[in-house]
């Protein structure tokens, strides 16, 4: 033992020798092959990990050594450096151990080993430089004399660890020429001749040392008749080489043919692909066994069986076998190597996989079991790296999914379910669920099981510190709407101790399905920031997804987490490409994420090439590729490469006996001939189809009954189905599961492919499957029946469907399936699915009879009426336009259409909202509530506000609050209109809105309370601080926002909630009142009111804007709100957003090509020409621009004057402040008078709002008041007024308003002739305007100041 450069070297036959000493086989059991404890070390996992390694570092140096001697450094052949082929190679290898300080000499990866370049017949000093070198690179720079040296003890190395390899090196062996140590001279320098010696080496490494007997004992043959032979074998073989023609193995003779009586030792080659008894493996093995010549020419076998007896792995034992078969050169079995490169790949799979390649097979397991097929996948390592990259971004904080795509049986699913336990090896949370074709009539049925999925593992856990802290943020998050998400994750109800099962009174809804998309959203954000862990959600089969489940992953994508940045959550899914088109929802969503900036990661699968399925083949088979490659290129081109049809093609091949376990071979073998003749459908799909042709009566007409139900179906249900056919399906089920056609997991029957399921769908004929699924939904009615369950309910009508009406024999049975349509649909709605509920209804609809309007009244309005409240939901305004006809075309009362005419006009105000208005005012007159243009002039409106505040001077608070509930229909039914009007009349008619206002007041205090009781009071409060009496009006608001904790009012929280906060803003500071419009938000989400919930977002981010809140903040701020209102295609608001947007975006200096685009500015509604016109004003007073500001403030105040507006908003401030500071400017330039009338006018309105709330105004009255001092000469009172108006805006947090007091200031001065000065308060402005993240202001106010003022800055600047 020897210790080089902190090396650790010993020879091979010593290492031997001390690595099965140092194995502990105490613990060893007996066994048949004896107690000797050094042969149970030669079979452990220790030993022959490390004896590998030596195996293939010296197979891998002569790889090297090969290279370097087929190419060059400068490109030219030359004599080999190779070792010569010999008989004892095993003298010379010097193994390497680990360091002395513990680590590797090599990092034990096969590719950065050197191979040894030598040659017996030179000192290694001859050899070339770049040879040299690389032997300098494996053992060092030592003088060849040290390296001899085998007598120094190294203190260092008392207790090595001898299995600890690093490497081994084959160094030069004695040049003997005697027959002992070399073979024949005319195999010198032959590749098959080298990996016969190197075979020798491993039998005596893995032998413990031992070598085989034939050298020690040759077989005795009469001389004269072995040399006779041997010389004619010697003369064929001269002629053999000499011919032109190719040579014909099959009928030439041998070389190495058995021409004594020696006895056969053993066959160890092993199968080449054919059918043959042992006994004909056996004869065949005799042309084929290694053999050695002795002293006197004569050739010996060498058997493996002495390996096999000492318990080594049959495939070690048969890989040494192959390399010692090369002794016949060129004329070597089949089986046997032609490489050396191919010996060091297969001792590689040995280290890399020794249970696959290495270890024996249970031959008794698989004499019963048969080929056994796992998800292990091969060749698809570029694409599960794609799909790793993609989860950790995700993860990570960006908005990414990944969608693997692929024709029907490419492995899709196999790849994703790797990502699972990948993702779940990192300790994240991997949920999964599959769309099926025909179980789309349970609402959210694939999420929900996914979901379902957490909530069970929280469940399992019990009460951990994750199950708890979950469950209360969940409670926190969802609140009392939490029971809606219930209805679809059922779970759920368990993990936050809620009793589903009680009736809920729901508290009203705008839209549902909006709610639970945003509930869902809520979920999915708690989750994956609560959970510790990475939350995945994988979807398969995404073709087969619904439009409402698609609509979910949008909304995760988009709005989840859009308040949580600490989230962690990753979608990916598959799709059949083959079956989408370009109007798939699917595709539809993918195109919609990216237009938002999200990443989309797709990861396309095709077809196996030939490699790859030989890799597959090998690693099913446990055998090495080169021996499965023949079988390989068969099962390629019968399967072209499909993945599913592989492996269904290998599990048939192998029940019927074409792949066998060979027990005396202990491996797989095939009979290639009558594989290749075997005829195979084209499509995958005829031969599934095919196989279940073949299987008994009973079970295909299970698969049958299943295949009808979608892709699973659980066992309870089937049972129930069974009984009610009275047929057997568990038993028959229990048959195809054992034939591998299904898959018994968790309660259920689930087809082990989808193209299984289509097989066994397709067996039954076109015409009759309408007629079996009409068969199957009328047995399950009974159940649906009798159990009250409502998965049974979902499946017995979507069976009934698709039978359809043609199914029906029995008229009576129309109504019995229009009735159960309607009372799915209902269910679903109340899940909020109203894609579904409306597939149920619209259904329902065509199970009715001709004349149902006149038999079936009750049954056909409600059809009807709930359809048409689910069409616009999901878009279907064509839909709605029919059905809504249809009510008030055969609707027998004004009352029976009034639903369906609140639908109606609610749909068609997200289009035309002037149209939307008229429609709800003629609908209000036929209730009894009439409007007329005399009433909104505004003598009318002061006297009708009088009348209004002496109704409501009888009431406190407490009184109101207490007051009635509203109970006439037709009231409760004008108050909806009249809330929808509030809002659409304020944007489009606001002459009209005070009249709106105040008849939703009078109508609550006539008739009741109703839900929509709080928007009127809301509205009151702000009609009446617009008049100048703000604390009242917050009082009204105030009340409003308790009359939400009556019954139904809860759908209009959000607005009333963000309303009300406007007018808070006027009496607390803005900067926390601002805040509530979070709430407000939140509010709007969870009843699905979208509409308020985009208003309350913009309302929030023009907030923030004046608040003084950093530009950087706002801007995101207003690029939530964008995105929502671009989502949901929601112009109006869009336009009311893009001016101030656009104006935030040039103070902070953003390209105008960049800018929002300003085509949704149509200008036609008089609020938003407002709007418009006073952010041109604004941008040009803030740029100093004359012109542009002169314009625009003349079309500002005649837009204002006629606006009529009577609601106060805290916008209306702003506007108030901007514009008096803009007439004062044109008073200074044009001395026209009306300026300062105007400018007063602004002046005195914030001189009533400071009196209220001195925290947001008063800065602002000083301001005002400072330019007002400076229009009139008052030099002395403007300095002072300034000044305050700088202090103020500073102690009130106003930085914007701060850096315009000191710009405005620095022109005073300037004007003043007080250079200096002024000079001071620019740059102080410009430090201001730069700290809020105006940078384009703050550069133009540099620049102004540099070019006007050179000579009045410090040093002549």
């Amino acid at each position: 033992l020897y210790e080089e450069h902190n090396r650790t070297m010993i020879s091979l036959g010593e290492w031997i020798n001390s690595a099965l000493k140092s194995i502990d086989t105490s613990e060893e059991p007996l066994s048949a092959f004896g107690a000797n404890p050094r042969t149970l070390a030669l079979s452990s996992d220790a030993f022959l990990s490390a004896a590998l390694t030596v195996a293939r570092s010296l197979a891998d140096q002569i790889c090297r050594a090969q290279e370097v001697e087929k190419y060059p450094n400068n490109g030219t052949p030359r004599q080999p450096y190779l070792p010569t082929p010999a008989s004892d190679w095993a003298d010379s290898v010097t193994v390497y151990l680990s360091s002395s300080d513990g680590n590797f000499f090599f990092d034990g990866d096969h590719r950065d080993l050197q191979p040894l370049p030598f040659s017996s017949d030179k000192d290694p000093s001859d050899h070339p430089k770049e040879l040299q070198d690389m032997l300098e690179s494996v053992i060092g720079n030592v003088p060849h004399s040290e390296k001899e040296n085998n007598s120094q003890d190294m203190s260092s190395n008392n207790n090595p660890n001898y299995l600890s390899v690093s490497s081994a090196m084959l160094t030069s062996p004695s040049n003997n020429n005697s027959d002992n140590g070399r073979c024949d001279s005319q195999f010198e320098g032959d590749d098959m001749q080298r990996i016969y010696s190197l075979g020798l080496l491993f039998y005596e490494l893995f032998s413990g040392g031992e070598r085989p007997a034939e050298f020690n004992n040759p077989p005795t043959v009469p001389k004269s008749d072995t040399k006779h032979e041997l010389d004619e074998v010697d003369q064929d073989l001269h002629s053999l080489h000499n011919q032109s023609e190719p040579i014909d193995l099959a009928n030439n003779l041998n070389i190495f043919d058995d021409f004594g009586d020696a006895e056969l030792k053993f066959s160890f080659g092993v199968s080449n692909g054919r059918k043959h008894d042992v006994d004909s493996s056996r004869e065949q093995s005799k042309k084929k066994k290694p053999m050695k010549r002795t002293g006197t020419g004569q050739i010996c076998s060498i058997s493996v069986e002495p390996l096999k007896s000492k318990g080594l792995p049959w495939s070690l034992c048969n890989l040494i076998g192959n390399m010692l078969d090369c002794a016949n050169g060129d004329l070597c079995g089949d089986e046997s190597y032609r490489h050396m490169s191919d010996v060091a790949s297969d001792l590689q799979r040995m280290l890399d996989k020794p249970r696959t390649y290495l270890d024996d097979l249970d031959l008794a397991k698989l004499a019963v079991s048969g080929l056994q097929l796992n998800e292990t996948i091969f060749g698809r390592e570029a694409e599960f790296a794609s799909l790793r990259g993609a989860y950790d971004r995700s993860i990570s904080g960006e908005s990414e999914l990944a969608i693997i795509s692929g024709t029907s049986g490419t492995g899709k699913s196999v790849l994703a379910h790797r990502m699972g336990s990948f993702v779940n090896t990192r300790g994240g949370i991997f949920l999964s669920g599959k769309f099926d074709q025909l179980q789309q009539a349970t609402p959210f049925s694939t999420l929900a099981a996914a979901f379902n999925q957490y909530c069970d593992m929280l469940i399992s856990e019990g009460d951990t510190s994750r199950s708890k802290k979950v469950g209360a943020e969940l409670n926190r998050a969802l609140g009392k709407e939490s029971f809606h998400l219930s209805r679809v994750i059922p779970s759920l109800s368990a993990v936050i101790n809620q009793d589903v099962s009680q009736p809920h009174l729901d508290e009203g809804c705008v839209d549902a399905q909006k709610r639970l998309l945003y509930l869902l959203c809520q979920f999915v954000d708690v989750i994956s920031s609560s959970s510790g862990a990475p939350v995945t959600l994988f979807l398969d089969d995404l073709q087969w997804a619904d439009a409402a489940s698609i609509e979910v992953i949008h909304q995760l994508l988009l709005i989840s987490g859009s308040l949580n940045k600490s989230k962690q959550f990753f979608f990916f899914g598959c799709v059949r490409e083959e079956e989408v088109n370009g109007n798939h929802p699917f595709l539809r969503m993918v195109s919609s994420v990216c237009q938002f900036g999200k990443h989309v990661t797709t990861i396309p699968l095709s077809c196996m090439d030939e490699g790859m399925v030989n890799t597959l083949i090998s690693d099913v088979l446990r055998l090495s590729p080169r021996l499965t490659r023949s079988l390989a290129n068969i099962v390629y081109h019968k399967t072209n490469g499909n993945q599913l049809f592989f492996s269904q093609l290998m599990i048939s091949l192998s029940k019927d006996g074409l792949i066998r376990p060979s027990l005396s071979r202990r491996r797989w073998e095939w009979d290639e001939e009558k594989i290749q003749s075997r005829k195979l459908p084209d499509d995958v799909a005829k031969f599934i189809t095919g196989n279940i042709g073949r299987m008994p009566a009973n079970v295909r007409m299970a698969l049958s009954v299943l295949s009808c139900f979608g892709a699973s179906a659980k066992i309870t249900f089937l049972k129930a189905l069974e009984t009610q056919l009275a047929i057997s399906l568990i038993e028959s089920m229990e048959e195809a599961a054992a034939e591998g056609v299904l898959d018994k997991t968790n309660g259920s029957y689930s087809f082990g492919h989808d193209r299984m399921q289509e097989a066994a769908y397709n067996m039954m004929r076109p015409e009759d499957r309408c007629l079996f699924h009409f068969k199957y939904g009328m047995a399950l009615v009974a159940c649906t029946i009798e159990s009250n369950d409502d998965g049974m309910l979902f499946t017995a009508t979507n069976q009934l469907n698709l039978g359809g009406p043609q199914a029906i024999k029995d008229a009576q049975h129309s109504a019995l399936i229009a009735n159960l349509n309607f009372t799915a649909g209902k269910k679903a709605m109340e899940m909020s699915d109203f894609r579904t509920a409306y597939n149920f209804f619209d259904n329902g609809i065509s199970f009715l009879r001709k004349g149902h309007w006149r038999t079936e009244y009750d049954l056909s309005l409600k059809l009807f009426v709930n359809a048409a409240k689910c069409a616009p939901f999901i878009g279907n305004i064509v839909s709605l336009k029919y059905l809504s006809q249809q009510v008030l075309s055969f609707g027998n009362s004004f009352e029976d259409k009034l639903e369906v005419l609140y639908i109606t006009v609610s749909a068609l105000a997200r289009i035309e909202t002037h149209q939307a208005v008229e429609k709800a005012i003629s609908v209000l007159s036929h209730l009894g509530e009439v409007f007329s243009e005399s009433h909104s002039e505004p003598g009318n409106i002061r006297l009708l506000i009088e009348q209004t505040k002496f109704m409501l001077s009888e009431y406190t608070d407490e009184r109101l609050l207490n007051h009635k509930s509203m109970e006439d229909p037709s009231k409760i039914m004008a108050m909806k209109f009249l809330a929808k009007l509030e809002l659409w009349t304020a944007v489009t008619k606001s002459s009209w809105q005070p009249l709106i206002t105040m008849k939703m007041v009078q109508l609550s205090i006539e008739h009741g309370m109703s839900a929509m009781s709080p928007i009127g009071f809301t509205y009151y409060g702000m009609l009446i601080a617009s008049l100048g009496d703000i604390r009242e009006g917050c009082r009204y608001a105030r009340i409003g926002r308790q009359l939400l904790d009556r019954p139904g009012a809860k759908e209009v929280a959000g607005e009333v909630i963000s309303m009300g906060t406007q007018l808070t803003c006027f009496v607390e500071p803005v900067q926390c009142a601002n805040e509530t419009h979070l709430q407000a938000h939140a509010a709007a989400m969870s009843a699905g009111d979208i509409c308020n919930a985009m208003l309350i977002l913009f309302a929030y981010s023009i907030g923030s804007y004046w608040a003084g809140e950093k530009l950087s903040v706002v801007r995101e701020k207003f690029a939530k709100s964008r995105s929502l209102m671009e989502k949901q295609n929601h112009l109006l608001w869009l336009a009311h957003q893009t001016p101030l947007e656009r104006t935030m975006l040039t103070l902070i200096g953003v390209d105008e090509s960049q800018l929002p685009d300003q085509s949704v500015l149509g200008g036609k509604m008089q609020y938003t020409a407002l709007v418009i016109c006073f952010q041109k004003l604004y941008v040009s007073f803030m740029f100093r621009q004359y012109e542009p500001m002169k314009a625009s403030v003349e079309n500002y105040f005649i837009y204002k004057d006629s606006a009529n507006t009577w609601s106060l908003l805290y916008l209306h401030t702003a506007q108030a402040f901007i514009s008096g500071l803009a007439a004062y400017w044109m008073f200074r330039k044009t001395k026209d008078p009306k300026w300062t009338h105007k400018a007063s006018k602004s002046k005195f309105m914030m001189k009533k709002w400071a009196e209220v709330n001195e925290w947001n105004f008063q800065n602002k009255l000083y301001l005002m008041e400072a330019e007002e001092a400076f229009c009139y000469d008052d030099t002395v009172s403007a300095k002072t007024l300034y000044e305050k108006a700088i202090t103020s805006a500073r102690e009130h947090r106003f930085i914007n308003e701060e850096a315009l007091s000191y710009e405005l200031a620095g022109y005073f001065f300037l004007k003043m002739g007080q250079k200096d000065v002024s000079v001071n308060y620019f740059l102080q402005a410009h430090e201001k305007y730069h700290d809020w993240g105006a940078i384009a202001k703050a550069n133009s106010l540099y620049e102004f100041t540099m070019s006007s003022m050179s000579e009045s800055l410090p040093g002549g600047h």
